[in-house]
């Protein structure tokens, strides 16, 4: 076999955080003495040799470790290759490439028995052969990779295909994404009921016909026979546009009630960090603004507070522990300014590798997103009433979630963009309040 190469060569990632492949001598030498046969035939091999070290990872015996490091090795140039078919279809779209990609799922140092569970062990435990290849497991399993899908919804990138979203939306629950979050007239939300509820009687009562038939498999487009029965009013093409904008519709809801970024609709009036609802005169307006600053900050405060808590928490219960470990490189990182790639020695980690799985500063980002928009929203609006009149402000509270939204996005964008620079100020509101609230996580801190 031409590509044997990748079942004693272990694809990781270096100090600095860049995909190398390290070549795993001892398995090396043990496949070419026990597998000779398998490794020298011509192509098409793959399979009987993958079958063959699959049964001797999961029988008792000296051998299994080596048949696990092994497949190992396999799964992690897989783990490669679905990155780099992510980042061909999406990447220049989304704005990210593979090397964004490879740090969340490339975490396989090659211990033969690592402190932790390496997404790679992972696919190969809940590997059963009987129901999949194991590079399709891998493949599915990298697909849904919580950090990695979360990483990709940053980035307003949703994976799945319009059939499937409208396929598992109900009707109401469509009425009240159309009338809550796109702000959708009666009119305009009967019309995309109807067309969801005629959608669902020709093509969803079609799929599961075939999936109970045992034809599974991505869901493809409607036919033009089917798009001709969903509106025989209309043409074809303009059934499956309106089918698609329903869908994209959708996808930008799904994306937002999962954290990522999406374009809001209706804007109604602008915002940002300055932004305040209508006002009777500029004393008033100027009186709210501080008080939103005042909010925000607060608000900000807490919820920083209460996520790293939790991670402190969490890594506290580790061994040795690592909470201080994190406290400290965000520290270091978000007020003193110390590179990434220098932070390592400082908190007792060997690579820029680990600091990054220790941080995690997108998922930071993510979470304290998650949490403000909500207490933000609700500590606004109950501080508006001081300032306009519950007429004004009942005119202004369905658009005001998408709004405050829009605004807490701005600030996370900034503190992501900054934490990308060489050279970080530190200016960012996200990072000038951590600084104010790291402080309460270190011992002894006066």
């Amino acid at each position: 076999m031409n590509t044997a190469f990748r079942y004693w060569r272990l694809v990781r990632l270096d100090s600095a955080g860049r995909c190398r492949t390290q070549t795993l001598a001892p398995v090396q030498t043990w496949l070419r003495a026990t597998f000779s046969g398998v490794i020298d035939a011509p192509e098409g091999a793959d399979q009987q040799l993958l079958t063959a070290l699959v049964e001797v990872y999961r029988a008792p015996g000296a051998e299994a470790e080596l048949a696990q490091l092994s497949l190992r090795c396999y799964i992690s140039h897989q783990i490669r290759q679905v990155c780099l078919q992510l980042a061909h279809q999406f990447g220049e779209h989304y704005g990210f490439n593979a090397a964004d990609l490879f740090p969340l799922v490339l975490d396989d140092d090659g211990q033969r028995s690592p402190q932790y569970r390496p997404l790679s062990l992972e696919i190969l435990d809940t590997y059963d052969p009987t129901k999949a290849q194991l590079n399709t497991w891998t493949a599915r399993l990298v697909k849904t990779h919580p950090d990695l899908d979360r990483a990709l919804l940053e980035r307003g990138l949703y994976r799945a295909s319009d059939w499937a979203i409208l396929n598992d939306t109900r009707t109401d629950q469509l009425q009240r994404i159309l009338r809550q979050y796109h702000l959708c007239s009666d009119a305009e939300i009967a019309l995309a009921s109807q067309l969801l509820q005629r959608y669902h009687q020709v093509y969803l009562t079609a799929r599961i016909e075939q999936y109970r038939a045992g034809k599974r498999g991505r869901c493809r487009p409607p036919t033009p026979e089917q798009l001709k029965r969903i509106d025989p009013q209309h043409e074809a093409s303009d059934v499956l546009l309106r089918l698609k904008q329903l869908a994209a519709q959708l996808r930008q809801y799904r994306i937002h009630a999962r954290g990522g970024n999406v374009t809001l609709y209706n804007r109604d009036f602008p915002i940002d960090q300055g932004w305040a609802p209508p006002a009777e005169d500029d004393a008033d307006q100027a009186a709210f603004l501080a008080t939103y600053q005042q909010v925000l900050r607060e608000s900000l405060d807490a919820v920083l507070t209460q996520v790293i808590q939790t991670q402190v928490t969490r890594l506290q219960m580790r061994t040795p522990p690592k909470d201080q470990a994190y406290v400290q490189g965000l520290r270091l990182f978000h007020c003193v300014g110390l590179a990434m790639g220098k932070l390592a020695p400082q908190i007792g980690l060997s690579t820029q590798v680990q600091v990054n799985r220790l941080l995690q500063l997108k998922r930071l980002r993510a979470d304290v997103r998650y949490l403000l928009i909500p207490q933000l929203v609700e500590r606004v609006r109950s501080q508006a009433l001081d300032y306009v009149s519950a007429e004004q402000l009942q005119q202004i509270d369905r658009t005001l979630e998408h709004l405050l939204t829009e605004n807490v996005d701005q600030l996370i964008g900034e503190a992501a963009s900054e934490a990308q620079a060489p050279q970080r100020t530190g200016k960012s509101l996200f990072a000038h309040r951590l600084c104010q609230t790291i402080h309460r996580f270190i011992p002894n801190h006066a």
